[in-house]
C-alpha cells in the first residue's frame, strides 16, 4: 500500500506558515541534525543519510550544514513539497552532496539492499502514514540500516494517557487560530484544523510508548523519546552492532 498523500491542498503552497504555529519548529530540525553529528564515524567516506518525507526541506538543510561528510538523499511523494526542497537545497545538490527522490517511502526502502544507510532521519512526516504502513516502514528502515545505524525521528509522539494527549491538542489547535485568524488564511487554517484531529485518529496516532514497544519487538535497541515539546518529540532508536544470539 502506498503512503498516503496528505499535502496535496493548500497546506503545501505556504507550508512553511507552520514555523509561525509552532515555535518549536526550527529546534526540532536542530535535534534531528545533533543527533547525525553525534553518530560515530572514522572511515574516510561520506555518511549516507536518508530523510524520510523531505517536506520543504529544512531537516536536510540542517543535516547537511551541522556535518560536512554527509551525503543525503531526500525523499518525498510530494511533487510540490520536493520542488519547494530543491530550491532550498539547491547549494547541496550542485555540490553533489543531496540528491532529491520523488517516491513513496516504503516502495523506495523495499528496493534497497540491506546494509547500506548510516543513518534514517525524518521529521514530521511518519505520524502522517497509517499503522499498518508505519509498521512496514519501520521494519524496512531496520532492515537498509547497517550494523549500529541510526534511526532518529522528530514528531508527534503522543503521550500514551489520552487526556494529556488530548490537552496538547487543544494547545495546538488555539495556536492555529491565534496565527491564522490575523492573516486571513482561513482555508489554510480549515485544512491544518482537519489535518491535526486526523492526526491523533485511531489509525493515524504514535503513542510512545506504544512506539518504544514495537520498535523493540523489530529488533531496534537504545530507544528513546525525549525533547517533548507539546505533542512532538524525538525519537532515536538504533540498530544492533551484533545479531541477536
Amino acid at each position: 500500500m502506498d503512503d498516503e498523500k496528505r499535502f496535496t491542498g493548500s497546506i503545501s503552497d505556504e507550508y512553511d506558515l507552520i514555523r509561525l504555529v509552532m515555535p518549536h519548529f526550527d529546534e526540532l530540525q536542530s535535534l534531528v541534525a545533533q543527533s547525525v553529528t553525534d553518530y560515530p564515524y572514522s572511515e574516510p567516506k561520506p555518511i549516507k543519510v536518508l530523510d524520510l518525507g523531505c517536506g520543504s526541506g529544512r531537516t536536510a538543510e540542517a543535516v547537511l550544514t551541522a556535518r560536512q561528510d554527509v551525503q543525503l538523499i531526500a525523499l518525498d511523494n510530494e511533487e510540490k513539497m520536493l520542488r519547494q526542497a530543491e530550491t532550498r537545497l539547491q547549494p547541496f545538490i550542485q555540490r553533489g552532496r543531496c540528491q532529491l527522490v520523488l517516491a513513496d517511502a516504503l516502495r523506495y526502502l523495499e528496493q534497497q539492499p540491506e546494509n547500506t544507510l548510516e543513518i534514517v532521519a525524518s521529521a514530521l512526516t511518519l505520524h502522517n502514514m497509517t499503522q499498518s504502513y508505519r509498521a512496514d516502514l519501520h521494519a524496512q528502515i531496520l532492515r537498509v540500516l547497517k550494523a549500529g545505524g541510526l534511526f532518529v525521528n522528530a514528531d508527534k509522539y503522543a503521550p500514551q494517557d489520552d487526556s494529556e494527549r488530548f490537552e496538547y491538542l487543544g494547545v495546538a489547535l488555539n495556536r492555529f487560530f491565534d496565527v491564522f485568524v490575523p492573516l486571513g488564511k482561513f482555508h489554510q487554517l480549515r485544512e491544518w484544523v482537519l489535518h491535526n484531529v486526523a492526526d491523533q485518529s485511531p489509525d493515524h496516532v504514535m503513542k510512545e510508548q506504544d512506539i518504544i514497544t514495537a520498535l523493540h519487538q523489530l529488533g531496534f535497541v537504545n530507544i528513546q523519546i525525549n525533547h517533548r515539546r507539546n505533542l512532538e518529540a524525538l525519537l532515536v532508536a538504533h540498530k544492533p552492532r551484533k545479531p541477536p544470539s
